[in-house]
């Protein structure tokens, strides 16, 4: 079997509204959240990309020299199934790595468990985190693009909706992190500090 190549996507591009400003530059342990699930995915990923909001390039492109993508027009806004749509357009890699920018806990070791999973019979590989998917820190095979272009034309949003139409490899949580603060994300200021 070929090796199967991975394009990394940080999502970056939600309004950040319950936290009250971007949640990609603030800071855990002195570094901008965005660089901790960049450097989570870099290891694994043949290539790299941010997909942030028009409001929040010109800051990316300050403080990194990764490709910081807007979602495409037709779903520009749409969520992260609109920044995973982006990131097949942009790429010709097998798989898309998504990791939001919000979980500085993640580590570079349980992305690199999750990718060892990868199977090209399976659409997606996912965790189950306490039970539930984390369809946010998962990778999804390109073939899903058609796939995710009708979701989206349809005006369905949710990643959900995806996962409900792929062939899934659910992989626990426990396999990939003793520690279960790593699948901790940051949404309020409370939670920050």
């Amino acid at each position: 079997m070929m090796k199967q190549t991975i394009a990394g996507a940080v999502l970056a591009g939600g309004q950040s509204r319950r936290f009250g400003r971007p949640k990609a530059f603030a800071l855990h342990e002195g570094a901008p959240f965005f660089t901790w699930s960049v450097a989570a995915l870099d290891p694994i990923a043949d290539e790299l990309y941010i997909v942030s909001h028009p409001s929040l390039i010109d800051e990316f492109r300050r403080q990194t020299d990764i490709p910081v993508l807007l979602d495409v027009e037709r779903c520009r806004g749409c969520g992260p199934l609109a920044g995973l749509y982006t990131v097949m357009e942009q790429s010709r890699a097998d798989w898309v790595f998504v990791l939001p920018c919000d979980m500085p806990y993640m580590r570079r070791e349980v992305a690199e468990r999750l990718a060892s999973y990868i199977d090209p019979t399976f659409d997606a590989i996912v965790p189950l985190h306490g039970g539930r998917p984390e369809p946010l820190v998962a990778l999804y095979h390109r073939r899903l693009r058609s796939v995710i272009a009708e979701l989206l034309d349809a005006g369905e949003r949710r990643m959900i909706s995806l996962i409900d139409r792929a062939r899934v490899r659910w992989v626990d949580a426990e396999q990939l992190a003793a520690d279960s603060d790593v699948w901790r994300n940051v949404n309020t200021e409370e939670e920050y500090r």
